[in-house]
């Protein structure tokens, strides 16, 4: 197995994702005219220098071009819709070796832990892990809880899916926050060496995303992955800037709002 180093993930030691794999599970309700366009949410990524991009296959091999190849890239390895009313699962539409042909510097994979159709997603995963480190590529999990008798945010599910994720072998995980600090350090004692980065969720004023983020990264976790509080903002390049501030250089929440001005 090769040595797993994502570092290239990271900036300052911090990990600062754009996620822009919203399309394929919630359609296009979350664009408008400006953000159904990749080509915008791209050039946010790397003008605003986020330490990685996440996208869906279909996305990375039509507009991962050019200087954005100088953006790391995390590749979502499966997805579904939103519309078979079914128990949760998401399939793999993606190979590894497909996604080290279209530039990945690592690969994703969400899993709904807790669905009846849970054996079959860590199966997958598991396969997933083995032909990722084979090639040296961190794999980032998505870790939803979601099913028929599961509390999503519930302190013991999120702390139990945060184990989960370092039993699994992934080396990132995303997750949720239900605003309980305490209980995301505990999420974190849980992953191990198993790294968390929080979801940023349905789009909020900037000054409440801030104070979100500085309480993140004060539970110890390694960064954010962010999508629609960033390119549904009317000015996601200040957003962005106030963002780093808090999970880069460690400023509080009330300093970075002075960015945003």
């Amino acid at each position: 197995m090769a040595p797993i180093n994502y570092n290239r993930l990271l900036h300052k030691g911090k990990a600062l994702f754009l996620a822009y794999d919203q399309g394929m599970e919630h359609g296009p309700t979350d664009f408008d005219e400006k953000n159904v366009d990749p080509d915008y949410i791209f050039n946010i990524g790397y003008e605003g220098r986020y330490s990685a991009l996440a996208v869906l296959p279909g996305v990375a091999e039509k507009y991962y071009l050019g200087p954005y190849r100088d953006m790391p890239l995390i590749v979502k390895l499966n997805g579904k819709s939103n519309m078979p009313k079914i128990n949760p699962i998401s399939r793999q539409i993606c190979s590894v070796d497909r996604a080290i042909k279209l530039g990945a510097a690592a690969v994703g994979y969400t899993i709904f832990d807790g669905s009846p159709n849970e054996p079959t997603m860590f199966h997958e995963f598991g396969k997933i892990i083995e032909q990722a480190h084979d090639h040296g590529l961190p794999v980032v999990a998505w870790m939803y809880p979601r099913g028929p008798n599961i509390q999503e945010l519930d302190n013991h599910v999120l702390s139990y899916s945060a184990r989960l994720g370092l039993e699994l072998g992934a080396d990132i995980i995303k997750m949720k926050f239900n605003g309980d600090v305490d209980n995301l350090k505990w999420m974190v004692r849980c992953a191990g060496k198993t790294k968390i980065v929080i979801s940023g969720g349905d789009k909020v004023p900037p000054v409440q995303f801030l104070n979100e983020a500085q309480k993140v990264m004060s539970a110890g976790c390694l960064g954010m992955a962010v999508g629609r509080n960033i390119w549904q903002s009317e000015k996601p390049f200040s957003v962005t800037r106030a963002l780093q501030a808090v999970i880069y250089d460690g400023k509080s929440a009330l300093e970075a709002a002075n960015l945003l001005k």
